[in-house]
C-alpha cells in the first residue's frame, strides 16, 4: 500500500510529479516570439539591456537579412550610423577611429641631381653630399689594393742590402775566420802579473760582484796580454769552470763568454783544455732552460769548434753529447758537429784518415735516425752532404753494419741515392 502511494503515474507528457509535501512549481512557459525578432535560441537572459553591435557602413541591396535579433521584452537600440569617410581617405577596413584626423602623407622630396639612385638614401628633406673623390695617387707609390690612405705620402720600402761576398752559407755561431765581437771595450792592464794573481783570489770568493771583475780581468789578459796568462792557462780554466755552474746566472754567462774569449784569442793553445771546456758547456744545456744561458753556452761552443784543432773537437763533442740522455745537449753536439763538417768539407772529412772517417760515419749514422727532430736534422743534413761524394759507398759499407744501414738506406733512397 504504501509503495503505491509513492509510484508515479504515468501521464500524456510523461512529466515526473514531485513528491507529496514539495512545492509544485509550474513550469516556464517561453514568452512568444517577437514578430520582428527571428528565432534565435542562443540570447541575452530577461531583464537584461542588450546593446546591439556596431553596424558597418549600410549594406547593399543585395546583403541578406540578419537572422539574429533581440529576445521579447527587451528595448531595442538604435545602432550608431558611422560617419561618411573623408574623400582623401581611399577606402581601407582597418582606417583611423572616427573624429580622428586624418592626416596625408609627406611626399618624398624630389631626388638630388648629385645623389645616385639607391634604395637605402638620404631621409626626405635632408640634404644630399656628394661622396669626396679620392686624390690621385703618388707617383712613387707601386699599385696595391693595401697601400696608405688618400693624401698620405707614399714610402719606398727599404731594400735589403746585399749579402756579403765573403759571407759563407748561414750558420749560428761565429763564422771561419772570424772573431767573437767583444762584450765591452776592454783596455789593456798596468801590471798583468799583479792583476792575474788577483784574478785567483777574486773568483774563488763568495761575492758576485768581486767575481765579475776577476771575469773581467782575465778577458783583458787573454786579448792584451795572453803571454802572462798562458803561464798559469790550466788552473784559469779549472776556476772557470767552476764560475761557469755558478748559481747566479749573471756569474754563470759571464764565465761562459770569458771561456769564447779564451778560445778566440788563444786558439790552438786551448787544445789541451778544451777536453775540460767543452764538456762543462754541453752539461750545462742539461742542467736549466734559461734561454740567455744556452745562447751564452753555443756561442763559447762555437768559438772552441773555431779555435780548437779537429780531432779535439771531434773527441770533446762525441764523448760528451752523442749518447747523452738530454736532447738539448744532443742538439747541440749535432749543430756543432755540422758547424765542423762545413769547416773541413765533405771531402776532407772522408780522406781525412781511417779513425776520423769512421768515427764521423758513425756519428753522423746515429744522428740521422735521433729521437729529435732537431738532431735528425743536421744529421740527415751531413749524410746528404756526404753521400755526393767519390768513395761513400765503399766506405759507408765498410763502417757502419748491415742491421743499422736498413733504416738508413731508407733515407739515402728519399734523397735519390
Amino acid at each position: 500500500m504504501l509503495a503505491s502511494r509513492f509510484t508515479a503515474r504515468p501521464t500524456e507528457a510523461n512529466r515526473k510529479i514531485p513528491h507529496r509535501g514539495t512545492l509544485g512549481m509550474a513550469p516556464k512557459v517561453p514568452a512568444p516570439p517577437s514578430e520582428a525578432a527571428p528565432a534565435h535560441r542562443k540570447g541575452p537572459r530577461r531583464g537584461f539591456l542588450v546593446v546591439a553591435p556596431k553596424s558597418p557602413a549600410p549594406p547593399s541591396e543585395a546583403t541578406p537579412p540578419n537572422k539574429n535579433g533581440l529576445h521579447h521584452g527587451t528595448p531595442a537600440v538604435v545602432p550608431r550610423v558611422p560617419a561618411p569617410p573623408s574623400e582623401p581617405a581611399s577606402a581601407h577596413r582597418k582606417g583611423p577611429r572616427r573624429g580622428t584626423r586624418v592626416v596625408a602623407p609627406k611626399s618624398p622630396a624630389p631626388p638630388s641631381d648629385a645623389a645616385p639612385p639607391s634604395r637605402k638614401g638620404p631621409r626626405s628633406g635632408t640634404l644630399a653630399v656628394a661622396p669626396k673623390s679620392p686624390a690621385p695617387p703618388s707617383e712613387a707609390a707601386p699599385p696595391s689594393r693595401k697601400g696608405p690612405r688618400s693624401g698620405t705620402l707614399a714610402v719606398a720600402p727599404k731594400s735589403p742590402a746585399p749579402p756579403s761576398e765573403a759571407a759563407p752559407p748561414s750558420r749560428k755561431g761565429p763564422r771561419s775566420g772570424t772573431k767573437c765581437p767583444p762584450i765591452e771595450d776592454l783596455r789593456p792592464l798596468v801590471d798583468p802579473a799583479k792583476s792575474l794573481s788577483l784574478c785567483f783570489t777574486q773568483l774563488t770568493t763568495d761575492n758576485w760582484e768581486e767575481n765579475m771583475d776577476g771575469l773581467k780581468s782575465v778577458r783583458a789578459l787573454a786579448r792584451h796580454h795572453p803571454e802572462h796568462l798562458q803561464t798559469k792557462l790550466h788552473e784559469v780554466c779549472l776556476v772557470l769552470t767552476e764560475a761557469v755552474n755558478n748559481l747566479r746566472s749573471a756569474v754563470a754567462c759571464s764565465a761562459m763568454s770569458t771561456l769564447a774569449e779564451l778560445h778566440t784569442q788563444l786558439g790552438r793553445a786551448m787544445d789541451n783544455e778544451a777536453q775540460w771546456t767543452g764538456r762543462v758547456l754541453l752539461l750545462k744545456l742539461a742542467q736549466t732552460t734559461n734561454a740567455f744561458i744556452h745562447q751564452q753556452a753555443n756561442l763559447a761552443l762555437d768559438a772552441l769548434v773555431e779555435g780548437c784543432s779537429t780531432s779535439k773537437v771531434i773527441s770533446v763533442l762525441l764523448d760528451t753529447g752523442l749518447s747523452h740522455r738530454c736532447v738539448a745537449v744532443r742538439g747541440c753536439t749535432a749543430q756543432h758537429l755540422h758547424q765542423l763538417a762545413d769547416i773541413l768539407g765533405e771531402e776532407q772529412i772522408l780522406t781525412a784518415g781511417k779513425t776520423f772517417t769512421q768515427t764521423f760515419l758513425i756519428a753522423v749514422s746515429k744522428m740521422a735516425v735521433d729521437a729529435s727532430p732537431d738532431v735528425r736534422h743536421y744529421g740527415q743534413k751531413m749524410l746528404k752532404g756526404l753521400a755526393h761524394q767519390k768513395g761513400f759507398a765503399a766506405l759507408w759499407d765498410r763502417t757502419i753494419p748491415v742491421e743499422d744501414r736498413r733504416p738508413l738506406d731508407k733515407i739515402l733512397k728519399k734523397m735519390g741515392h
